[in-house]
């Protein structure tokens, strides 16, 4: 059966490496619809529209990811001489047991609350989650075909997630009437509960398929990572990725590169949602569109094209273009909503979904063209880490420059408080910054970064 479903969809792949991926194309995909419930794009509409909670809880909500990233040097202590395999499982189903809670959350302030808590610790089970799978990755498929594997599991995660959070936007979309007329009335402004618990039901259905997958070379790598814990050398402690940052200069510069590009991004999360209620009248179905579903799915289309070019080329390199698309969708962005033009808008998002191709395939396996095989899971908690760190304080940051700061400050008239859409404006050009940090750092390693990645 499995093989019937992903036969067109697997790529060229060692016979060793097709067996993995076979389950791990089906795990992906339905352990995508638990996963979408607590996406924080999804969780801040929800919150948002029906439990009418205010900016700052939305911009919480948004910097959970990242904040739960900050996490990350702990799970790679925990996992460091583990089977990632079974560590990843028990973490899947701590997610659906978030999804499960908030498809209780009353719509109350106990339900806002409650909201917030499950946001930020199913996003933690998630950073352990990816801290597990990157090297179950790195040891299933070979460097290059590993971009367009992971593309396609991430398209396949991508489709389902943009499927589940439309579903539960066209839920909450049903007028009362109709519910009413077949004996539903009940949900109306509850029916997210419903797709809530189904999602948990597939997702569960997805956490018993990825028990199947294999990591190869699993007792010789957990033997030398627990040799090295005895010598006092493995995990990935904070002093052993600051002697990382120390030694490794190169990756020291993408850290600052990749933290400059970053975070006008995470900043436009929260920011994005209240703009959308500020400029346009729209209900849960266009405003799930804009906020998850575009920039989700269009990936589905990019991905592979992403996949092969990191495929041929450093990360480094790849950076230095792929950037500018971030750029562009900022841009527009902030011409979308100081014009009010909802076209423009959706076509900002859709470049913003080619971006997060690129980007989704960039974070998880970027680092892997620096580290050596027995120190990834340290290069990996310092990138996630440091993603924490600035999903700290950006989304806050963002809210603050749009809704708070006197505009006054940059000669700027407005009716309130805030520079509002020229925030995006603001983003745009940080963006700029950070595109031209990873151009430069290309430009001084190019000698090194030419030519097809060296590491494995």
């Amino acid at each position: 059966m499995i093989d019937r479903l992903t036969h067109r969809f697997r790529p060229a792949l060692p016979a060793l490496s097709q067996r993995n991926f076979r389950h791990e194309i089906v795990s992906v995909a339905l352990m995508a619809a638990g996963l979408a419930c607590i996406d924080v794009n999804v969780l801040g509409v929800l919150a948002d529209k029906a439990f009418h909670a205010g900016p700052w809880v939305i911009t919480i909500i948004a910097a959970s990811d990242s904040v739960a990233h900050v996490t990350s040097f702990l799970w790679a202590r925990w996992l460091h001489g583990s089977d990632r395999v079974r560590s990843a499982n028990a973490l899947q189903f701590c997610v659906i047991a978030c999804v499960l809670a908030v498809a209780a959350a009353p719509l109350s302030g106990v339900g806002i609350a409650m909201l917030v808590g499950l946001t930020i610790l199913g996003r933690v089970f998630i950073t352990g989650i990816v801290n597990a799978r990157t090297d179950i990755w790195r040891a299933n498929y070979p460097r290059d075909a590993r971009g367009l594997a992971t593309g396609r599991l991430t398209v396949a995660a991508t489709f389902v997630i943009a499927l589940t959070g439309l579903s539960v936007a066209l839920s909450m979309d049903v007028r009362a009437e109709t519910l009413d007329a077949v004996g539903l009335g009940w949900l109306h402004g509850h029916a997210f509960r419903v797709i809530y618990v189904l999602a948990a039901m597939v997702a569960l259905m997805g956490a018993r398929v990825f028990s199947r997958v294999r990591w190869r070379g699993r007792a010789a790598q957990m033997k030398a990572e627990r040799e090295r814990a005895a010598d006092g050398a493995g995990g990935a402690s904070p002093r052993a990725m600051w002697k990382i940052l120390k030694r490794d200069r190169e990756y020291r510069r993408f850290m600052a590169a990749q933290f400059m590009l970053g975070w006008p991004n995470l900043a436009a999360v929260p920011i994005f949602i209240l703009a959308l209620k500020d400029h346009f009248s729209l209900q849960w179905t266009q405003s799930m569109l804009l906020t998850r579903v575009i920039p989700i799915l269009i990936p589905v289309l990019v991905v592979p094209m992403w996949g092969r070019l990191l495929d041929r080329m450093h990360i480094v390199r790849f950076r230095s273009y792929h950037s500018w698309v971030f750029v562009v969708a900022n841009g527009l962005m902030a011409a979308a909503f100081l014009s009010e033009n909802l076209v423009l808008l959706y076509v900002a998002r859709v470049v913003l979904g080619v971006a997060f191709g690129g980007g989704l395939l960039a974070w998880e396996l970027g680092h892997h063209d620096f580290a050596r095989r027995e120190e990834a899971a340290s290069y990996m908690a310092i990138h996630v880490t440091l993603t924490g760190v600035r999903g700290m304080f950006a989304p806050f940051l963002g809210t603050w420059l749009y809704a708070s700061l006197d505009p006054g400050w940059f000669g700027l008239a407005a009716d309130g408080k805030g520079l509002g859409a020229w925030t995006f404006l603001v983003l745009a050009l940080l963006s700029v910054w950070g595109a031209m940090m990873f151009v430069t750092l290309y430009r001084d390693t190019r000698h090194r970064t030419r030519g097809r990645p060296g590491r494995d």
